[in-house]
């Protein structure tokens, strides 16, 4: 199972959420959206009290090229948009790159920069959040 769920309070720059372009990049970024991430979420792109807002949660069986479409959108969003900050919460349960960490791992996006972290409340996976039946 590989899943994400994230939430990117969307913002020009550190000074200014709008400084005149955000409009055309927020419909810029919801075609991007829509023809990148799949399943494409409803409606991801939203205003929260004047603020916007990308939220939007997948699970896929397998991983695939998600995580790669994923991270495409989230550079797109450091680039244009680089004064936007939020958190992206994934997990896939195939270790990858010979990664045996079993637990949700954590993108922050902030200042037009990616951090990856490990998640220390929800993880390791067993036993915080499953119980493997042992």
């Amino acid at each position: 199972m590989y899943e994400y769920h994230l939430w990117i309070v969307l913002s020009e720059s550190t000074a200014e959420s709008d400084e005149g372009g955000l409009l055309q990049k927020l419909g810029r970024l919801r075609s991007l959206v829509r023809d990148t991430l799949h399943p494409a979420p409803a409606e991801a792109v939203h205003a929260v009290n004047y603020q916007h807002v990308l939220q939007c949660s997948v699970a896929r069986n397998h991983r695939g090229d998600s995580h790669e479409r994923l991270m495409a959108v989230l550079t797109w969003i450091t680039t244009e948009l680089p004064g936007s900050h939020g958190l992206v919460y994934w997990y896939d349960d195939e270790p990858h790159e010979g990664s045996l960490f079993d637990g949700f791992r954590v993108i922050v996006l902030a200042r037009g920069q990616l951090a990856h972290r490990y998640d220390p409340f929800l993880s390791p996976l067993v036993p915080v959040v499953e119980d493997r039946g042992e």
